[in-house]
C-alpha cells in the first residue's frame, strides 16, 4: 500500500500515552502524539481483539488497541464532495488511517487536502492527532481527473484508529460528509459501519414517490464471497409489496499471509433495484444477505433537503431470532495489512 511522504520514524527513549516526543531521524527533528503504550495494553474489551505493534524505523517503538470500519460510499468531483472527520478524545492521542477503493475494492487514487494544506494525492492518508484534536480530510476527486474533478469518482473508505488503550479507542466517533454545494443543496452525514457491528439482514423506512421524495441505497459486501442481496420492500400494512436483488457485488480481496482487504460496494436509487412500483406513504426496505454478511446505508431525498436514514440489524423474512453480528476474527484479518507505523502530525 502506498502512503504519501509518511515516514517511519523511531522514539529515542520510552514515552508514557499522551505524552508529545521529538523523534530523531529526519531533518528537521519531528514532534508528534505518542498513540500507543510502551507495553501492550489490555484491548479485550474491544471486541476481544489484542494490541498490535507499532513500529518505527528501527523496530518497534510501543503497542496500541484499535477499531476499524468502512465508510460504504464516498463521492468526490462533478459537483460532489466528500470530508472525513474526527477528533481524538480526551484521554489520549490517536492514530488515524484512512484507505480508499473504488467499487469493486481495488486501491483508488484521490487527491484530498487537510487544513487548508496543499492536495496531495496517493491511496492512503494517515496522521496523528493529540488529545482533544479535531481533523478534517477533504476528498476532492480522482488524482486523474484534477485539477478541475469535472467527474464524480465514487468508492469506499476503510479507516482503523489506533490507541493506547481500550478506553480511547472505544470513544472515536468519525464520520463522514457528502456535500453537493453550491450546485445542488444536499449536505448530508453518515457514521461509520465498524468491522464488528456489520451483520446479515438490514433494515430501514423511506418514502419514495418517484418525484419530491426518492430514496437510494448502498450496500457494501464484508464478507468473503461474492453475492447478490436481496431486497425487500413491505408496504404501511406490512405486506411485502416488491422485491430485486442487487448485482453481484465482489467480496472482501484476499491478501497475502491470510489477511483481507476492501470489498466491492453497490449504489443506486432504490426504484432501480426493485422490479414494482413502490407503495405510497412509509415503506419497510429489507437487505438480506443470507449468510453474506454487508454493511448498509439508505439516504433519503426531499426536494431541496436530503438525511442519512436509520438502518439497524433485522431478521430474515419468516424469522424470529435476529441475524447474527460480524465474527471478530474476520476484523483482526482486514487489519493485519494495514500500516502500524509512525505516522506524521497533520500540515
Amino acid at each position: 500500500m502506498r502512503i504519501i511522504a509518511f515516514s517511519m520514524l523511531a522514539l529515542a527513549a520510552a514515552a508514557l500515552p499522551g505524552q508529545t516526543v521529538a523523534v530523531p531521524g529526519a531533518q528537521p527533528p519531528v514532534t508528534g502524539p505518542v498513540y500507543w503504550s510502551t507495553t501492550a495494553p489490555d484491548c479485550t474489551s474491544l471486541a476481544g481483539e489484542s494490541a498490535v505493534a507499532i513500529t518505527g524505523a528501527s523496530g518497534t517503538v510501543g503497542y496500541s488497541c484499535y477499531v476499524s470500519g468502512t465508510f460504504v460510499w464516498l463521492a468526490a468531483g462533478g459537483g460532489w464532495s466528500t470530508a472525513i472527520r474526527v477528533a481524538a478524545p480526551a484521554s489520549a492521542p490517536v492514530g488515524v488511517d484512512y484507505s480508499f477503493y473504488d467499487g469493486s475494492g481495488n486501491d483508488l487514487q484521490l487527491d484530498s487536502t487537510a487544513g487548508g494544506a496543499a492536495a496531495v494525492s496517493g491511496d492512503d492518508v494517515n496522521f496523528a492527532l493529540a488529545a482533544n484534536q479535531p481533523a478534517e480530510i477533504d476528498l476532492l476527486g480522482a488524482t486523474s481527473t484534477a485539477p478541475k474533478y469535472g467527474s464524480t469518482t465514487t468508492g469506499s473508505v476503510y479507516a482503523v484508529f489506533y490507541c493506547p488503550d481500550a478506553a480511547t479507542c472505544a470513544n472515536v466517533f468519525p464520520q463522514l460528509l457528502y456535500s453537493a454545494l453550491p450546485g445542488m443543496p444536499w449536505a448530508l452525514s453518515v457514521p461509520i459501519a465498524w468491522d464488528t457491528a456489520v451483520t446479515t439482514d438490514w433494515s430501514a423506512v423511506g418514502v419514495d414517490d418517484g418525484g419530491a421524495h426518492r430514496v437510494s441505497l448502498v450496500v457494501y459486501n464484508e464478507d468473503i464471497a461474492a453475492t447478490s442481496y436481496k431486497i425487500d420492500v413491505f408496504d404501511s400494512t406490512g405486506k411485502l409489496a416488491t422485491s430485486g436483488t442487487t448485482p453481484s457485488i465482489p467480496p472482501l480481496q484476499s491478501l497475502a499471509g491470510g489477511a483481507y482487504g476492501e470489498g466491492g460496494t453497490y449504489a443506486a436509487m432504490l426504484s432501480d433495484v426493485v422490479t414494482g412500483a413502490l407503495p405510497s406513504g412509509p415503506f419497510k426496505i429489507l437487505v438480506d444477505g443470507g449468510s453474506i454478511y454487508s454493511a448498509v446505508e439508505v439516504l433519503q431525498f426531499n426536494g431541496a433537503s436530503a438525511t442519512a436514514l436509520q438502518a439497524g440489524f433485522d431478521s430474515q423474512p419468516d424469522l424470529t431470532s435476529s441475524a447474527a453480528e460480524r465474527r471478530a476474527n474476520l476484523r483482526r484479518s482486514r487489519v493485519a495489512s494495514r500500516p502500524k507505523t509512525v505516522f506524521r502530525v497533520l500540515p
